[in-house]
C-alpha cells in the first residue's frame, strides 16, 4: 500500500548520490510513489558537471519524471517563483511545490524557505531528517545506521543542524514536540 505520491527536489537526490547512499534513500521512501519534475532533472544534470556521482540520481528506475506545464501547474509555479525569488536555482523547488500542490502530492524538499512556503500553502512537505527518523521508528534503519547516514549526508554538504549531525536522536528528543 502506497503512502501517496512524493515529488523529489534536487537537493536530497544530490546529497544522497554524493554520499553514495541512493539505496538507503530508496529504503526511506519505498512506501511512496516517487516522481520528480523535468526542472529538477535539469538541476541534476547541472550538478553532475560539478560532481560526477550526481549522474547516478538522474535515471533512477524508481523515480518517474513528470511535467509541470499544465495551466494550473504553470500558474502555481509562477506563484512559487515569486515567493522563493526568481533565481535560476529556485526553479526546481518551485516546480516540485507547484506539482505537489496541483496533484495533492507530498513534496520532498530540504530547503528551509521552500519548506516554509510550501507548508504555508498547505503542501505536505517531507525532509531528510524526518524521513530518517520515520525509518528508524519503522525498524528500517537501526539507530547507528541512521546516525551514520546523517553523517554521510552532512559530509556530502547536506545542511542539518549541528546538534543533529552530532547526535540525531538526542536532537530529535529535544524538539518541541519531540520527534521520538
Amino acid at each position: 500500500m502506497t503512502r501517496g505520491v512524493l515529488v523529489f527536489d534536487a537537493s536530497p537526490l544530490i546529497h544522497f548520490a554524493r554520499a553514495n547512499e541512493l539505496e538507503a534513500l530508496r529504503d526511506l521512501v519505498k512506501d511512496f510513489e516517487c516522481v520528480t519534475t523535468k526542472a529538477v532533472l535539469g538541476e541534476l544534470r547541472n550538478g553532475a558537471e560539478r560532481h560526477s556521482a550526481v549522474r547516478d540520481a538522474i535515471d533512477l528506475d524508481w523515480i518517474a519524471t513528470v511535467s509541470c506545464d499544465d495551466l494550473d501547474e504553470l500558474y502555481l509555479f509562477g506563484q512559487y517563483m515569486n515567493r522563493l525569488g526568481n533565481l535560476e536555482r529556485n526553479a526546481g523547488e518551485a516546480s516540485v511545490l507547484a506539482w505537489a500542490e496541483a496533484h495533492s502530492a507530498a513534496a520532498y524538499v530540504d530547503d528551509q524557505v521552500a519548506c516554509n512556503v510550501g507548508r504555508g500553502r498547505g503542501v505536505r512537505v517531507h525532509r531528510t531528517l524526518q524521513l530518517v527518523i520515520s525509518a528508524f521508528r519503522a525498524n528500517i534503519l537501526t539507530e547507528s545506521r541512521a546516525q551514520d547516514l546523517i553523517k554521510n549526508l552532512a559530509d556530502a554538504d547536506a545542511r542539518f543542524p549541528q546538534a543533529a549531525r552530532e547526535d540525531l536522536f538526542g536532537w530529535a528528543r529535544s524538539r518541541n514536540p519531540p520527534l521520538l
